[in-house]
């Protein structure tokens, strides 16, 4: 299930559908992860694994989306296999930083594993953040 939190206008459907948006800024392309952007919408796509070796690389992402358009930044992790504390941690330092502007950081489709640790570490709750999870099988 997909949920919006329309804000800015930006991204969000007129018709009840969404419609898919068009990544067409590829942010990062390395062999562990591939972080795709839509400029004309506040989305951006990362799959593969986040560790300490491309968290800074995923802040820079969420903060070139946040530059780039207003309202909430939508990310789609469906593709997204692993990722460790330096991940969460990059998701939560730039969700406080877009709570201070009264935006979200929404993380759509994320796995129930990753899910999991943000609640076992107590991140869940970080202000500016929303994490929408994948159905479980």
């Amino acid at each position: 299930m997909t949920i919006w939190r329309i804000s800015g206008g930006e991204g969000a459907p007129g018709s009840g559908e969404r419609a898919a948006p068009r990544y067409d800024i590829v942010e990062l392309d390395t062999a562990l992860l591939h972080i795709a952007a839509a400029a004309a919408s506040p989305w951006l796509r990362m799959s593969g694994e986040i560790d300490v070796s491309n968290a800074p690389a995923v802040a820079a992402a969420l903060h070139a989306a946040q530059a780039r358009l207003a309202g909430d930044v939508h990310v789609d992790l469906a593709a997204l296999a692993f990722m460790d504390v330096a991940g969460l941690r990059a998701f939560c330092v730039a969700a406080r930083e877009m709570h201070e502007h009264g935006r979200l950081i929404v993380l759509h489709t994320v796995s129930p594993h990753i899910d999991r640790l943000f609640r076992l570490i107590g991140w869940h709750t970080t202000p500016g953040l929303a994490i929408h999870c994948r159905p479980q099988r």
